[in-house]
């Protein structure tokens, strides 16, 4: 099977390609070198040659600029997560490509403790309206010759430098500052880079299309989690407990920080091949990053 990855300089991107470069054949588009076989290297991705299309089974899009908060643009992130996929898609569908799979993100779903298929999307930032328009460009443009994959995950972990919050969270943890996590029950959901790119794998493998919502499905409080860190890292935890008005006011006042922090999301997978993957667990993803940050710091 011919593959074109857009954007394979991204963490999952190279995670991916490099796992299965012996059972795919990669072209793959980048704004930065990777190395990779027949690699080519574009300050605009606009600009992708028509060519490069030609004689492609399947496109992987992950080129995005994700959630950042030093990036308040609003038609930077419409333009990369939401024009840019469209105009390629377009590109991908004219030239014959039989199966785009786009990475997508939980976050068109909004401030929600609670994902399954039915799910309603309501994003909140420009990062999730973006991507959530991206979705539905997409989909409008599917027919019975090009069809469109469109995956939901989590926070992606593991595999070393994953980008996000968690490898931010073993950093506190290593420092031994006070986290009030003490006592936190709630229940999150993510996803292991290794568990991912399996999901994708099938869906190029199995020209599979739809909307698919997948994770670990093995919750783990914030608690839990920061315990978990410290024993990877070999240092006793420093949780305190907070008194339970500063987190109703941390609610009320910071909601979004708040659910990150303290609140629950508890995803539902829709996928009809659960069984094929072979697991990578919240353990073995979080000492894969320890030993990064260890090499590192």
């Amino acid at each position: 099977m011919r593959v074109l990855v857009i954007g394979s300089d991204s963490f999952i991107a190279r995670n991916f390609i490099s796992t299965y470069q012996s059972i795919f054949s990669f072209k793959s588009i980048s704004r930065l070198s990777t190395g990779f076989k027949e690699e080519i290297v574009l300050e605009d991705l606009f600009s992708i040659p028509n060519h490069i299309f030609k004689d492609v089974d399947t496109v992987l899009n992950f080129a995005a600029i994700v959630h950042r908060l030093d990036i308040k643009d609003k038609e930077l992130y419409d333009r990369v997560n939401h024009q840019l996929v469209l105009h390629n898609a377009y590109k991908a569908k004219q030239a014959g490509v039989k199966l785009f799979i786009q990475m997508s993100t939980i976050a068109v779903y909004g401030n929600t403790n609670s994902i399954n298929i039915n799910t309603p999307c309501n994003p909140i930032n420009p990062y999730g309206c973006s991507k959530f328009n991206a979705d539905e460009g997409l989909l409008k443009l599917q027919d019975e010759n090009f069809k469109v994959a469109i995956v939901r995950p989590p926070m992606v972990y593991g595999g070393g430098k994953a980008p996000g919050n968690m490898m931010r969270l073993i950093k506190l943890v290593d420092r031994r500052i006070p986290l009030p996590f003490k006592g936190i029950d709630n229940k999150r959901d993510f996803i292991h880079v290794n568990n991912l790119i399996q999901y994708l794998f099938i869906i190029a493998e199995k020209h599979l299309n739809g909307i698919f919502i997948i994770s670990d499905r093995e919750s783990i409080s914030t608690e839990d989690l920061v315990k978990t860190i410290s024993k990877s890292l070999g240092k006793m935890d420093f949780l305190v407990k907070v008194p339970s008005f500063f987190l109703k006011l941390l609610c009320w006042l910071r909601p979004n920080d708040y659910n990150k922090l303290f609140g629950t999301l508890c995803i539902e997978n829709n996928f009809q091949y659960e069984d094929l993957i072979k697991r990578f667990s919240v353990e073995q993803g979080i000492q894969e990053m320890v030993e990064c940050y260890k090499t590192r710091n």
